[in-house]
């Protein structure tokens, strides 16, 4: 593994004081990556009796108070820090695939706890990239780090080009993956690209108009995506009495079979509706279906009547001769939740029974 920091230290407690109730502390030395360096996610870790939650360049967010002037024990999380250079280096050979196999050039990467993402400037083939990507990661090929003058330089074909800040540095850090990528990095990245093990891309889609976005997961988080799905695939296999090579079939069969019945049942509402309409008469309370009651409230608003569509007693009123105001201020005094523009309203009430009196009285009154 190539770090830029240690694994450890001995530190000074140099301040320490909470903000907006979060603790954060100054140390010395300071032997903990960043958050958002390089693109990255941070270093987790403890100070003394303290867990590490974040992490900038000046100070360290911890879950507890420590002692200005103490000296203790700094520990990084060496697992992080691992997964983290896998990711890290996935991110440099899928950005260098793209780029050799398309044209595709890197434009923004983001590393998260979950995910990374890459931006690139063109089109190019998930496929394609992804099966070159691994192709390198399964040849287990060398990852040097390289400390050069920006002199010294020169002498690469570095994938992006040197930034201003860095020429100026008087130290670049090169990250050269055998003779398939070589680029400018701080970061944490593995010694031979066989540590990452597998690298996959999850998504991707186009961002700000011209760019496409691809999520990718590599080392464990693979692994851990892979396990995740393939548990979900077989219990809904199991669902559908089905193997999973079956199981896109099944569904879309199940949803084919649902989409016919849905119609089915939209047409006999429509009709019931019709039916129930005919006869109603003002003051009228029904128990009806959902799908029902959505053809009654549009096609029958010139009398007042409720409609029961759910427990516990969800109710769809009509009520065309009363004011807004007037109808809301009453279904308040009951507990009602709810409302509506008028004539038609929906709410929910707890006693039933009690709507039905209530509801009636309401309607007979002048």
């Amino acid at each position: 593994m190539h770090f830029t920091k240690p694994n450890f230290a001995t530190v000074k407690i140099l301040k320490s004081f909470e903000k907006a109730g979060k603790h954060f502390v100054e140390i010395s030395p300071h032997p903990f990556y960043p958050d958002g360096s390089g693109g990255q996610i941070g270093d987790r870790g403890t100070i003394g009796s303290a867990n590490v939650l974040s992490v900038n360049s000046e100070f360290v967010e911890v879950d507890r108070a420590l002692d200005v002037g103490s000296v203790v024990e700094a520990k990084t999380n060496s697992e992080r820090r691992k997964e983290i250079a896998r990711q890290h280096t996935a991110q440099h050979i899928l950005s260098a695939a793209a780029e050799k196999l398309f044209g595709a050039k890197t434009v923004g990467f983001h590393m998260s706890e979950e995910f990374t993402t890459v931006d690139l400037d063109s089109d190019f083939s998930v496929e394609d990239v992804e099966n070159l990507t691994n192709e390198i990661v399964m040849s287990n090929v060398n990852v040097e780090e390289i400390i050069l003058s920006p002199q010294e330089v020169q002498k690469y074909r570095l994938r992006k080009p040197l930034s201003k800040k860095a020429l100026e540095s008087g130290r670049i850090r090169l990250i050269k993956i055998g003779d398939f990528d070589v680029n400018a990095c701080g970061g944490f990245h593995v010694s031979h690209t066989g540590e990452i093990g597998i690298v996959k891309i999850i998504h991707d889609e186009k961002v700000k108009g011209k760019f496409t976005r691809i999520w990718f997961l590599a080392g464990k988080r693979a692994i851990k995506d892979y396990q995740s799905k393939e548990v979900m695939i077989l219990k809904t296999s199991k669902l559908f009495d089905s193997s999973w090579k079956d199981l896109k079939a099944r569904v879309e069969k199940c949803l084919d079979e649902s989409k016919a019945k849905s119609s089915k049942i939209k047409k006999i509402s429509e009709l019931l509706s019709k039916y129930v309409s005919k006869d109603m008469k003002p003051g009228d309370i029904f128990e009806l279906d959902e799908n029902v009651v959505s053809y009654i409230t549009r096609s029958k608003q010139d009398i007042p009547y409720a409609i029961k569509y759910s427990p516990p007693a969800n109710i769809a009123l009509c009520m065309p001769e009363m004011s807004k105001e007037r109808v809301l201020k009453w279904a308040r005094s009951l507990n009602g939740k709810g409302g509506g523009k008028g004539p038609i309203y929906r709410f929910s009430f707890e006693d039933f029974e009690k709507f039905k009196d209530a509801f009636k009285k309401f309607t007979s009154e002048k």
